[in-house]
Order: structure tokens, then sequence, then C-alpha cells
């Protein structure tokens, strides 16, 4: 019975032993963290991120079927003109890079039409900011349109509509929008024969520049 006991333990022994490498290395190591230290250059491994993923597939799309595009990127104004010129050199497009200038768009304002006179304006401003209306201006007498009570001003169309809208809904009568040009030049860039790597890369651009958008050539 004490030689099965002793005989029992060497056997553990040796089998600890061959596992931790006292003979040398095992003939499987089919499990972490053996299996790992067996890959080349573990360390160089890198998890992508869903975005990093999303424009592998899309480049990936691109080069199995679609052809060169169009693309362009604005716009631009004069204070950030040589900051997007160099990054677009940096890419080497040669001529497919075209740069045009054009008018800046506009503005557009949601507003209650001019009052007859300033003191009826005035009247009418304290009223809606009684009704929590706050964020409004009684314009003066040099603007396009004396004694108007400007509501609201924005860049894009949609959350003009959307403000004059809910500022109906809350029961204010006769809310009016208008676009306004805003009488300043800004540069547009026009990318021709734009490859999957080309796009990618006016991607990676645009999102340097967060004003500025990126769009398919109008024809």
């Amino acid at each position: 019975m004490k030689r099965a006991i002793l005989l029992l333990l060497l056997a553990n022994l040796g089998l600890f032993a061959w596992q931790h490498g006292a003979f040398g290395p095992t003939a499987e190591a089919g499990r972490e963290p053996q299996r790992l230290a067996r890959q080349i250059a573990p360390e160089s491994i890198r998890l992508l991120t869903p975005d990093q993923l999303a424009t592998l597939r899309t480049g990936a799309r691109a080069e199995d079927g679609a052809k060169p595009a169009c693309f362009e990127l604005g716009d631009f104004d004069d204070a950030s003109l040589a900051r997007i010129q160099a990054r677009l050199d940096a890419l080497s497009l040669g001529d497919r890079l075209r740069a045009r200038r054009i008018q800046a768009a506009g503005w557009f304002i949601v507003y209650l039409p001019p009052a007859g006179a300033r003191a009826e304006a005035e009247r009418l401003a304290q009223d809606l900011r009684g009704r929590g209306i706050r964020d409004l201006v009684v314009m003066g007498q040099n603007s396009q349109l004396p004694n108007a009570i400007l509501l609201g001003s924005f860049r894009d169309r949609e959350l003009a509509q959307r403000h004059q809208a809910d500022l109906t809904r809350r029961g204010l009568k006769g809310v009016e929008m208008a676009e306004r040009a805003s009488g300043v030049e800004a540069t547009r860039f026009e990318i021709r024969d734009a490859d999957a790597t080309v796009m990618q890369q006016l991607a990676e651009v645009q999102r340097e520049f967060p004003q500025s958008q990126l769009g398919i050539c109008p024809n």
C-alpha cells in the first residue's frame, strides 16, 4: 500500500515537472498563454475599432467595383485656406485637384415682420419675453427689416424651419423665415478621378476641418 502511494506521488511529481518544461518543451501547447507565446510578434496585434472596420469594408467595396468619382470639399474662408491647401497638397493629387472661388453660404433668419413704429416693436418684444421667448432682438433702423423682431438666425435651413414651426406651435402668429446672403467669398475644392484610397484620405481630411462638407460633384 505504501509502495502504491509512493509511486502515485512520484508520477504526479513527474507530470508536474514535464508540464513546466523540466524535460524540454512539451509536444502540445495549445492553450493560453503558451499559444500566445508562439505567435510571431504578438505585441504588434492591434484591435480595430468599429469605425476602422467600416472604413476597411467601404474601401474594399469601392476597390471591387466602383469607378473613380468626383468629390467637392468646402467651403473654406481665407483664414483656413492656407492650412487646407497644404493638407491637400500633401495628398499629391496633381491636376485632379481644382480650387474655385464661390459665394459663401448665407444664413436663414426667423422673425416677425416689422411693426409700425419702434415703440410698438419694443412693446411686442416685451410681451414675448413675458411669454418665455427671450432669444429675440428688435432690429435697428439701418437694417434690412427695421423694427422687425429677430427670433433666430441659422446656417441650416432645416433648423430654421423647425424653429419657425416650434414658435408657431407655441401660439406665436405671423412668424416668417427668410434667407440672407453672406456677401463673403470662400474657396471650394474639386477632386476628380478619386479612387478608394483618395476617398478615404478625403474623409480623414474632412474630419480635421469639422466646419467643412464633403460631397459628390453635382455633375
